[in-house]
This record gives structure tokens, C-alpha cells and sequence, in this order.
């Protein structure tokens, strides 16, 4: 018996230590080639499923969530293998703004809101102020001139309550009478300026007089007559001489026809 020293090639039986077997036969001259099989009588493997969450290189893909810089596209993940990148699909910022902005902007608008309806109402309330009259200064009751009577008495002196008989409003002076005897006025009420202010017109001197005239205050007696009132005020001659005072008369037409006090006490 001879021996083969020829040496065995890698992965032969000989070399894992195993006895020799015989080769396959050999196929028939003429067919087609069998399917390739390993010597061991397996199966290969298929080709392994690709991983749907697996990114090449991850730590060289851009964050997803960052938006692109100025010049920049946004760069994605490269697609798998046989599938191509949706280039109709781009990257769009949100468009939802800053919450806290947007409430700072509603604050702010009610704020101003605010403030603009307090102006309108201090704008209001100073024009009302602004237009408000002035009040009246008047005797706090009716009471007539002392002294004997009758008897002539300057215009500066008349007191609220006086009685006049053949009163002439357009005169310095005017005769005092007890009210219970024939008269044809009595001084209702007065306003008096204070000396230090200007002149303020015949026709704000005038509107004062009937501001006055609607303090005054009747007793019963006064339905017993047709009464008028009468308003004397300064001109601008005697307001330079010192005249301040505004005048509101109870008259009649009728001459010294008054026999009793008209003035509720």
C-alpha cells in the first residue's frame, strides 16, 4: 500500500482530523449545473433585514430639530438602501410664536386700555369741573337795612331784605321803606366778585344776575303779585371804582303796590 504525503488544503477533513471520504460524483456531461451547496449540506443565509431605525453615522446627522442657518438647506438622513429621498418634503419652522410674547402682548394692551379709559375720565371730570358756576355768596337771611326809616341809601350798602319804594335800578340810590308799606322792590339776594379779578363782561355779568335771581326764596305772600326779577351788576366805570356786586331785585310794574315782606325767612 502506497501513502499520500501530498499536503491537505485548508478545510479539508484531513486537516480537522477526520477521515477522508469519498468525492461527490459527478454530474452527468450535458445537464445543468446543480445549486451550489456548502460541503456541509447547508443552506446560506439570506440577506439580513435592514433595521428601520438604523442611521449611518449618527454622529455626523444635523439635529432635526434645529432649523437650518441662513444659505443652509436642511440636511437629512441618507436614505436606505433602494429607497430615494422625498425631495418635495422641506423643512418648516413652527409657526407658533413665543407664548410668553404673546401674553406680555395682551397684558400690555389691557394695561393701555386702562389707562386710556382714566384719561378720558379725568378729561371728563375737568371739564365738568372746568364749567361748573360759580356759587353765589348771599346774605344768609333777609335782613333789611337798620337805621330809621325811610331814608336815601347808596347802592353799596342795600342789605338782602330791603324794601324800596319808586325803585329805579339804573340810580346810585334808591329810598329805603319798611317793608310793610307801599314799595315796589325788595333786594332778593347778592353776589359779590372778589376786588382782585378783572372784568368779566356785560353778558357773564348778566348770566350771573339770573344765577342769583334762582337762589332767592318766596314766601306765600308772593302769589299775591305779578312778580319780575330785576338784575343790577356792575358797569365797566364803576368796576373800576370798586363795584363788585351783582344784584337780584323782586319787583312789579305796577308802582309801590308791595305792602308786606315776599322774602321766606
Amino acid at each position: 500500500m502506497s501513502q499520500d504525503n501530498t499536503p491537505p488544503r485548508d478545510g479539508s477533513p484531513r486537516e480537522q482530523g477526520e477521515d477522508a471520504v469519498d468525492p461527490a460524483p459527478t454530474a452527468p456531461s450535458g445537464l445543468p449545473p446543480a445549486p451550489w451547496a456548502s460541503p456541509s449540506g447547508l443552506q446560506p443565509d439570506p440577506a439580513p433585514e435592514m433595521d428601520p431605525d438604523f442611521v449611518p453615522n449618527p454622529g455626523e446627522q444635523p439635529d432635526p430639530a434645529a432649523p437650518p442657518t441662513d444659505g443652509q438647506q436642511p440636511s437629512y438622513p441618507a436614505a436606505y438602501p433602494g429607497q430615494q429621498p422625498n425631495a418635495s418634503e422641506e423643512w418648516q419652522p413652527e409657526q407658533h410664536g413665543d407664548p410668553v410674547k404673546r401674553q406680555r402682548l395682551v397684558i400690555g394692551g389691557i394695561v393701555l386700555g386702562v389707562l386710556v379709559l382714566i384719561g378720558v375720565v379725568i378729561w371728563v371730570l375737568l371739564n365738568l369741573l372746568g364749567t361748573r358756576p360759580e356759587a353765589a355768596t348771599t346774605s344768609p337771611s333777609a335782613t333789611a337795612t337798620l337805621g330809621p326809616l325811610p331814608r336815601d341809601t347808596e347802592a353799596k350798602d342795600f342789605q338782602v331784605g330791603d324794601c324800596f319804594a319808586d325803585f329805579d335800578p339804573n340810580a346810585s340810590k334808591a329810598r329805603a321803606v319798611a317793608c310793610d308799606t307801599e314799595h315796589s322792590a325788595q333786594l332778593g339776594a347778592v353776589f359779590t366778585y372778589t376786588g382782585d379779578e378783572s372784568f368779566p363782561g356785560t353778558n357773564a355779568l348778566r348770566d350771573k344776575g339770573r344765577e342769583v335771581c334762582r337762589t332767592v326764596k318766596l314766601n306765600a305772600a308772593a302769589d299775591n303779585y305779578v312778580l319780575l326779577q330785576q338784575n343790577v351788576y356792575p358797569s365797566t366805570t364803576s368796576w373800576d371804582r370798586g363795584d363788585r356786586r351783582v344784584d337780584c331785585f323782586i319787583v312789579v310794574d305796577s308802582g309801590n303796590t308791595i305792602k308786606e315782606n315776599l322774602l321766606e325767612k
